[in-house]
């Protein structure tokens, strides 16, 4: 089936727009990457991830309106419209972004610094004198428990024990008494 110059042309606008569309949706990643820190491996899968993206979107655009054939005008139409959303609208889209991505941040330091910071603080301090009243109780306590092994008055010098050592001297005396009435 033929296409005609017009029907070419307007083919190629198309993919022109699919190549824009494609440039907005590897934004997003660019936005996250500014956003947050990605270690090099998050990096590779999002990379691999817009690959896969970016090609299935043009198998699907080439079984649409190509017929399923390849024709080098729409791949170099993606490769325009990519080019032409990077270097315009793409370069303004990141610049705003790392503007809003630095404002956000600027304002979440602001209340960490006024609302959590001194809290932290105050529970670092608060931890800080537990941790003291622990560990000295826990000194009394050794203290205690290796001074429960000393006696607090040695076995013969205890009340009971002198009471009844008294009395059996004193029996002792009272029979030696007896036994003796007359010396």
């Amino acid at each position: 089936m033929e296409i005609t110059v017009a029907g070419q042309t307007w083919l190629f606008l198309l993919s022109v727009a699919l190549g824009a569309a494609l440039g907005v949706c590897y934004d997003v990643f660019r936005i996250l990457r500014i956003a947050f820190r990605h270690p090099s491996l998050a990096v590779l899968l999002e990379d691999i991830l817009f690959s896969l993206a970016a090609a299935g979107a043009t198998f699907a655009f080439l079984l649409t309106t190509g017929n399923g054939q390849l024709r080098a005008f729409f791949l170099i139409g993606e490769l325009v419209g990519f080019s032409l959303y990077h270097c315009t609208l793409g370069a303004l889209l990141i610049g705003a972004a790392k503007g809003i991505i630095a404002a956000i941040r600027w304002l979440f330091g602001l209340i960490y610094r006024v609302f959590v910071a001194p809290v932290l603080r105050l529970l670092e301090k608060i931890r800080g004198f537990l941790a003291k009243i622990m560990k000295q109780s826990a000194k009394c306590i050794k203290n205690k428990a290796k001074n429960s092994r000393i006696p607090l008055k040695k076995h013969s010098h205890l009340l009971y024990n002198l009471k009844k050592r008294l009395q059996w001297d004193g029996q002792k005396k009272n029979v030696k008494e007896q036994e003796q009435p007359g010396s």
